[in-house]
């Protein structure tokens, strides 16, 4: 189920690390560098740093701390947005997986 839930969010998304990304930030808010880490990467690369720009600009997540873009401390979090896509593809999913009459 969370792999068809991921194919879903990847083709709304256009990449499957921004999917990725979207999926880990909805379990609970984290920093690059966690991210990183839990998608199994040594250190955090250009495409991270491109899909979280995406993802920000797309309105999907957004940062704790917006007065400071910069700071070592910044941890990204979904917003209502983010929230509501995650929702609508899980019920398309589901809605897929039971069986027709």
């Amino acid at each position: 189920a969370t792999s068809r839930l991921e194919s879903r969010l990847e083709s709304r998304l256009e990449s499957k690390l921004a999917a990725k990304v979207l999926l880990l930030l909805h379990a609970q808010d984290c920093g690059k560098a966690a991210l990183a880490k839990a998608l199994g990467h040594r250190s955090v690369s250009g495409e991270l740093h491109k899909q979280i720009r995406n993802l920000l600009a797309q309105g999907h997540i957004a940062m704790t701390l917006p007065d400071k873009p910069t700071s070592r401390l910044q941890r990204y979090r979904t917003t209502a947005q983010g929230q509501a896509l995650l929702a609508q593809i899980a019920a398309d999913v589901a809605a897929q997986k039971k069986p027709a009459p």
